[in-house]
């Protein structure tokens, strides 16, 4: 899962743990070649939480083999052997590797500078590795191993096919079962187990991986967020009138022309799909383009859209635009596709298709703080509204960019300046992780279970304004650059889906509730009567259904629990006779209440305009 990185430096208590987990991480792999001496070592990090070994083997890991691993570290920390550091030459180091079978180690050592190598020596178990470690393998007590998973070695998929442990490391028992509890929890949250449960969106194997299908109760869910989303930027609803937004809708595919001009055939074109007609495939031109690793001009081939900015690019130029203009804020819900390699695919967190609430907004030099300082409070409105507890990071340039670092000065200086100003002391900064085209902001959600998420994210672009021509005439009759600002508020509607379920455990905000109400007579006799209730409360503007079928009262009762519906009415003999309803209320535990349809209703709709985010 896509943790973020906070750059600060580490406590005391991170770095001792940090040499538990990376010590954790040589007990493992030594007991791994104890029990299965063929294996061979990859890479094992220490980690978040925990650390992780790759290894190359035929043997398939399977969870009863993690006890046993698990068993046998037990027993060799016991031996309390000592982590000695060794330095030897390179040469060295690689005969040693190569002595040893260790062929991935012996090509990374192979890609090292020359000069010392850097060993750890622990009983018979010898790695390549810089430290730090604890002193001896006694100090190594409070761990698990949690999950075993498939990966690449140095993560290209051509390599060899390796396994991955992962376990976790702490410094009492205590800590570990706090950890372990917190996983329990996120199993019990994990979307895509109640999206499956709760029936709202699917991964059909026939139409390949990280392609998301809503079911009917997803697409209600999806809906009525997008509604929401749409309200708000034509009424400026977050805080704004005066800063509302137009739509658009763009193409899903472009010519190569338009990626070339935009800057992500060269720089994001691992991450693009592209498309060929059957032609240009009779021609060899995919042959072509791949080997030469990119599209030349006049190829005529397509692409899907990584991105929906050269389309609002393409249309900012419709027609001349003057200062008295600008700024111009369009937004589109645009769908678009990114080729992510299948091992970091995770349910609907990251996928290769999903739909941005994508905007941009091109404005004169002077404008653009107020308008980014515009998007910031729409950010927070959004995550407010749900109750996320989250922080801002300023995200710098990387290798791979255009522009002149005069450009990027200005740009990063910038978002500082309004960093400082909205944020100060509460925002951290991560160099080299902009995008390619200017500085980025990212809002990072941290949720129930105290993970960080990317959100939200503002990026200041002085760069594909001119790339695409772009031009406004200013007040002096003079034809200037306007800036462009990428804003996406909920960053993907896929991402934020599953984030709103895992944060709600399944149990969302009534407003998006795919239904409000079930209604269940508790026998025949008051079947017509039931039917009534779902009548009158759909002729109210509530969501509700009757189950009507020949289950007793307390297993309807607990099917509508465990589907998380948020009210479930009963209807009886006695309701019948006064021309009421019982009301059972999923946040309100096994407390029934006594009303009236009419007052069910209303209850509901205040809800509802309150967007009120209860947690059970």
């Amino acid at each position: 899962m896509p943790i973020v990185a906070k750059l600060t430096e580490r406590s005391e208590k991170d770095e001792r743990l940090h040499r538990i987990r990376h010590s954790t991480a040589h007990l493992m792999a030594a007991a791994v070649q104890s029990l299965w001496p063929e294996t061979k070592l990859a890479f094992g990090p220490a980690i978040e939480d925990g650390f992780y070994y790759d290894f190359d083997t035929e043997h398939r890991f399977s969870d009863d083999d993690l006890r046993t691993i698990e068993a046998k570290m037990r027993e060799l920390a016991r031996r309390k052997a000592r982590f000695e550091r060794q330095e030897i030459r390179k040469s060295d180091a690689l005969d040693l590797f190569v002595r040893l079978g260790e062929k991935l180690k012996a090509e990374h050592v192979e890609t090292l500078p020359d000069g010392e190598i850097t060993l750890y020596r622990s009983g018979d178990f010898v790695d390549l590795c810089a430290g730090p470690h604890v002193e001896h393998t006694g100090q190594l007590q409070h761990f698990q191993l949690t999950s075993v998973s498939g990966a690449y070695w140095r993560g290209d998929e051509n390599r060899e096919q390796l396994q991955r442990i992962y376990g976790t490391a702490w410094e009492s028992r205590e800590e570990l079962e706090a950890h372990l509890a917190r996983l329990e929890e996120a199993k019990r949250r994990d979307h895509r187990v109640l999206g499956k449960d709760l029936r709202l969106f699917d991964f059909p194997e026939l139409a390949g991986p990280g392609l998301p299908f809503y079911l009917p109760k997803g697409a209600h869910i999806l809906q009525a967020l997008k509604d929401w989303m749409w309200d708000l930027h034509v009424s400026g609803g977050y805080g704004h009138p005066e800063k509302c937004y137009e739509p658009l809708l763009t193409p899903h595919i472009l010519k190569t022309d338009a990626w070339h001009t935009s800057g992500h055939i060269q720089n994001y074109r691992e991450n693009m799909f592209m498309v060929y007609s059957l032609d240009e495939l009779d021609q060899g031109l995919l042959a072509q383009e791949s080997k030469e690793g990119s599209s030349k001009e006049g190829l005529g081939n397509y692409g899907l859209k990584p991105m929906n900015c050269p389309g609002h690019l393409m249309l900012y130029n419709v027609g001349t635009k003057s200062y008295r203009d600008l700024p111009v804020r369009y937004f589109e819900f645009g769908t678009v596709y990114r080729y992510e390699r299948a091992g970091t695919l995770h349910g609907m967190l990251r996928v290769r298709s999903f739909t941005q609430d994508d905007a941009h907004i091109f404005c004169t030099p002077e404008q653009y703080p107020d308008e980014i300082e515009g998007v910031f409070d729409f950010c927070c409105h959004i995550l407010d509204t749900f109750g996320f507890e989250y922080h801002v990071g300023l995200k710098t340039r990387g290798e791979k960019r255009i522009g002149d670092d005069a450009i990027w000065d200005m740009a990063e200086e910038g978002l500082r300046r309004i960093l400082e100003k909205r944020a100060a002391g509460k925002y951290y900064v991560q160099e080299g992780d902009a995008t390619f085209y200017g500085p980025k902001v990212d809002f990072i959600i941290k949720d129930s279970l105290g993970r960080d998420w990317q959100g939200g994210t503002i990026q200041l672009d002085f760069n594909l304004p001119d790339r695409f021509q772009l031009e406004y005439v200013d007040a002096d009759n003079q034809r200037k650059r306007p800036v462009m600002i990428h804003r996406a508020i909920l960053g993907s509607f896929e991402r934020f889906f599953g984030l709103l379920v895992e944060e709600f455990a399944g149990a969302l905000p009534l407003w998006l509730a795919p239904l409000h109400v079930r209604v269940l007579p508790i026998g025949e006799a008051q079947a017509d009567y039931a039917r009534g209730v779902v009548s009158a409360l759909g002729q109210a503007g509530v969501r509700a259904e009757l189950d009507d079928s020949a289950e007793k009262l307390g297993k309807k009762i607990r099917n509508g629990k465990t589907e998380k519906i948020p009210f479930l009415v009963v209807v009886g003999a006695q309701e019948v006779a006064s021309g009421t309803i019982t009301v059972e209320g999923y946040f309100d535990g096994k407390i029934r209440e006594v009303t009236r349809v009419e007052e069910l209703a209303q209850r509901i709709h205040q809800e509802i305009a309150a967007k009120t985010p209860r947690r059970r």
